[in-house]
């Protein structure tokens, strides 16, 4: 982890509109780093390398750093509806190991999408002119896989 995040790294930080100060380093395409204070967790980018695709250096970075703080912006309505859906579940005695996997992974899904439509509301018509000549295909591939694993997760629980 040294070499991708020394003591030279680009830590960002940003307050949540509910008060947290959120931090995230971008140092590459390969691996980011979000969290809280100095807890970050590493993480493939794999959302942003899908949706970013062919893009140059420049929007990639502002694109995925927008992106990445836009989970935290989405954090407390995400934690609700996680919490609500886990609750009905439990309540219901739909508590298959499976059921819950398939839950968690399609809320995952849920807060991708989120924190996407973060970075569509915030940059407005640059989004689109930033994508200009670029093809579209990954984009519906991430938005029609994700909507599909979100109400995909859901299916499975109630099967």
């Amino acid at each position: 982890m040294t070499a991708l995040f020394g003591k030279s790294n680009n830590l960002m930080r940003m307050r949540t509109w509910y008060g947290m100060t959120a931090v995230i380093e971008i140092r590459n395409r390969s691996l980011h780093r979000a969290g809280f204070g100095s807890v970050l967790i590493p993480h493939p980018p794999a959302v942003n390398w899908l949706l970013r695709f062919g893009l140059s250096d420049d929007p990639y970075y502002k694109l995925s750093t927008i992106h990445e703080f836009g989970h935290f912006q989405t954090l407390p309505a995400i934690a609700v509806y996680s919490f609500a859906a886990l609750g009905w579940v439990l309540a219901t005695h739909r508590a298959s190991l499976i059921g819950i996997i398939a839950l968690l992974i399609g809320i995952h899904a849920t807060w991708e999408m989120l924190a996407e439509l973060v970075v569509r509301f915030h940059t407005g018509p640059l989004y689109t002119r930033t994508y200009t000549g670029i093809s579209v295909i990954p984009r519906i591939i991430f938005w029609s896989a994700a909507a599909a694993i979100s109400i995909g997760g859901w299916a499975i629980l109630l099967h």
